[in-house]
């Protein structure tokens, strides 16, 4: 069965990094529960799993995906952070909570993509832009 999800349904309580604490990708500020975010998620285009590779603090938010990469889905979205407890193991994880989608990229799109051309600027939107 194949399931329809916008980004933000998608991202909504995904987990960031492993359980304790999880730094900015560029400064390593220290996240926090209650820290606005920005993450950068990303799917391999021959499987159905989706992971968070890039949390990065406000001061060091980007705005747009520069650098796609080749082969993957990726999903740039700011976000609040909040914890999940599993009270079975006694462990948390940071979760992104209200995301709001920033920029996408398609698996087609990389970093060493010729420049656009006429034939480029012609091609539809972005998949999974809302």
């Amino acid at each position: 069965m194949r399931l329809t999800a916008t980004p933000d349904q998608l991202l909504e309580g995904f987990p960031i990094g492993p359980q304790g604490t999880t730094e900015c990708q560029h400064c390593g500020y220290t996240l926090y529960e209650g820290d606005r975010a920005t993450v950068l998620a990303s799917r391999p285009a021959e499987t159905n799993q989706w992971a968070i590779h890039r949390p990065y603090c406000v001061t060091c938010s980007p705005d747009a995906i520069r650098h796609p990469t080749l082969g993957c889905t990726e999903l740039l979205a700011q976000c609040r952070l909040g914890t999940r407890a599993d009270l079975a193991t006694q462990q948390t994880r940071l979760v992104v909570l209200e995301p709001e989608l920033l920029d996408s990229s398609e698996p087609s799109e990389s970093q060493s993509a010729p420049e656009p051309t006429d034939d480029h600027a012609k091609r539809p939107a972005r998949l999974l832009e809302h």
